[in-house]
């Protein structure tokens, strides 16, 4: 689990939505919105829950897609049989175009569809979670020091903030 201040780290450099998909050890759960401050009340209330089950979190950056709830991640997908939600990070530059408006909704749609490969780190970076609460990065994660151990991330530009908190609260 991340830390309250790297939680706020990674809200303040990724403005544009966030969203949380956890698994309660039945069921997969989703929420996301435009303000992230929603998402974060969401945690911050139940952070003792979060801290025991397996969940996927997503700050957005909009570079491509408006900011709407809809290109706001974690997004649906369903693919060979398997069901859950998957978040983007990077530019998918070969899907800046297409049927949706958001790179990351283009390319996961084109993966659903065979016809991207998600593994190799030239459309971005992707993690997932299935139904079965089975987290999986497809490519990309890098590891940090979190609240309680090391935790998965796609990037650490926000550790940035971080430093400067812990700086001045010193």
């Amino acid at each position: 689990m991340p830390t309250i201040v790297q939680l706020a780290a990674m809200s303040e450099i990724n403005p544009d939505g966030a969203g949380i998909a956890w698994y309660d050890g039945t069921t997969l759960h989703r929420y996301r919105n435009l303000d992230n401050n929603k998402t974060l009340g969401k945690i911050f209330s139940n952070y003792q829950y979060f801290t025991s089950v397996p969940f996927l979190l997503h700050f957005r950056h909009a570079t491509h897609g408006g900011i709407r709830e809809t290109n706001t991640h974690p997004f649906h997908y369903e693919i060979d049989g398997e069901r859950g939600y998957i978040a983007h990070n990077g530019i998918a530059e070969d899907y800046t175009t297409g049927l949706y408006g958001c790179d990351s909704r283009n390319v996961i749609q084109a993966w659903q569809e065979h016809h991207a490969d998600i593994t190799t780190g030239k459309q971005g970076k992707f993690a997932s979670i299935s139904d079965n609460g089975v987290i999986r990065w497809h490519h990309g994660q890098e590891i940090v020091r979190g609240a309680k151990g090391s935790i998965l991330v796609s990037n650490h530009k926000w550790e940035k903030a971080v430093n400067l908190v812990l700086d001045e609260a010193a």
